[in-house]
């Protein structure tokens, strides 16, 4: 929405600058941290409605700031860094980024993946809002919606906001066969079917925290070639 305020963490300030320009351009606000102390400084005083990330900083690593943004907001981040291998992308989603973008980059492009990302938590938002069903529970899980809270044998988890989505549509929607495409769509918001590792990633996750043994799930099923599929009974409440 106009006026958002979007914080870029760069210490190269003519890329901060280059970003701020289009932005403001769309009506957002911007801000550049140049370090990840004041990153992280900034995020907690101006609370930020999206950060765009990069990995190389001079005092803290990307990888293990983003770790450590994710311990306070659940607001997107997304990764632009010249580090752009697979395993970078890999490591980024890890520690809960939602997208991962590589310099050189086009900042029509990286402007357009925002909006995709502000517009996707806000639908999310507002369809846990008007959700009539305030609990998703299966014979292990239980997703408090209104709270925000998972819990696994009555054990509260922790679940970054993507996880926690991805989990809960794939809870509201049991037993049904979801599509990388559809759920990629749905949680990101935008056409990432090229990019099933952001997925693959999630998955992997959720899997290690709600599964007695996550190399051989029971709950999230791989349906090879198609999706996933959440296979137990499941009961809204």
């Amino acid at each position: 929405m106009p006026g958002e305020l979007i914080l870029t963490v760069d210490d190269e300030v003519r890329i901060g600058e280059l970003i701020g320009m289009y932005l403001c351009k769309d009506g957002f606000r911007h801000m550049n941290a140049t370090s990840g102390k004041q990153a992280i400084e900034l995020t907690k005083s101006e609370q930020p409605s999206l950060i765009v990330l990069d990995v190389l900083l001079p005092d803290i690593e990307g990888y293990e700031l983003c770790a450590r943004l994710r311990q306070n907001t659940d607001v997107p981040i997304v990764f632009l860094t010249c580090k752009d291998t697979e395993i970078d992308k890999v490591v980024g989603l890890s520690v809960g980024a939602d997208d991962y973008m590589s310099k050189p980059f086009s900042p029509v492009e990286l402007v357009a993946r925002i909006k995709a990302q502000l517009r996707r938590n806000r639908i999310a938002g507002a369809r846990e809002a008007d959700v009539r069903t305030s609990v998703i529970a299966s014979r292990h899980v239980q997703l408090h919606l209104d709270a925000h809270e998972a819990y696994v044998d009555n054990r509260r988890i922790e679940l970054s906001a993507k996880e926690f989505q991805l989990l809960a549509y794939l809870m509201q929607n049991a037993r049904q066969v979801l599509t990388t495409e559809r759920l990629l769509t749905h949680i990101w918001g935008y056409d990432s079917s090229l990019d099933t590792k952001t997925l693959q990633v999630h998955i992997g996750h959720l899997r290690k925290k709600i599964e007695t043994t996550p190399s051989s799930p029971t709950q999230i099923v791989t349906i090879r070639g198609i999706g996933y599929k959440f296979d137990e009974s499941v009961q809204a409440r």
